[in-house]
């Protein structure tokens, strides 16, 4: 037992030795590059939260980007009906059925926010119409739309195809 003792006066003289040969640490300075070391982390975790924002917006970019292509090509198909009804009728033929899938056609457009580009009687607008054709008459004020050659229409507030139309222009008399 008194060994046990002589053990225990040893290790505690030792702690003592120890604690006398070792520098103090600076708890302030401990703190001050923990902090520093944190904030490093926090830097760094916004700059990966921000690569992974603009990643997912370039892959939202991309998908609907592909997805207006196909609506483009969805379009034209639209468009191609509506022309063929268009002269069935003038032909004095059965347009019921034709009706029928245009109007699915529409409900798919309209599911997709696709709108199409009001022009009759409106004021030229560079953003929605392109212009193929000034027409002289002097019932409309200059600049207004008159005939409409092919439709534009507008996705998500944006225009997906220019509306491509004809206007008036003033008669100059000499």
């Amino acid at each position: 037992m008194a060994e046990n003792e002589n053990n225990d006066k040893g290790f505690e003289q030792e702690a003592d030795e120890k604690k006398e040969t070792e520098e103090p640490i600076d708890y302030k300075q401990k703190i001050d590059e923990l902090d520093s070391l944190l904030e490093k982390e926090r830097q760094k975790s916004l700059r990966l939260l921000a690569d992974y924002q603009n990643l997912e917006k370039q892959i939202i970019d991309r998908i609907n980007s592909r997805g207006d292509k196909i609506i483009l090509d969805f379009l034209t198909v639209y468009e191609d009906f509506i022309r063929t009804k268009d002269v069935y009728e003038k032909e004095g033929g059965n347009v019921d059925n034709l009706n029928g899938i245009i109007k699915n056609m529409e409900s798919i457009l309209g599911n997709y926010d696709v709108k199409p580009i009001e022009t009759r009687g409106k004021k030229f607008d560079p953003k929605l119409h392109e212009v193929v054709q000034e027409i002289e008459n002097n019932d409309h004020e200059e600049g207004t739309i008159v005939k409409e050659i092919a439709k534009g229409y507008i996705i998500r507030g944006e225009v997906m195809k220019y509306s491509k139309v004809c206007v008036s222009k003033k008669i100059i008399k000499e």
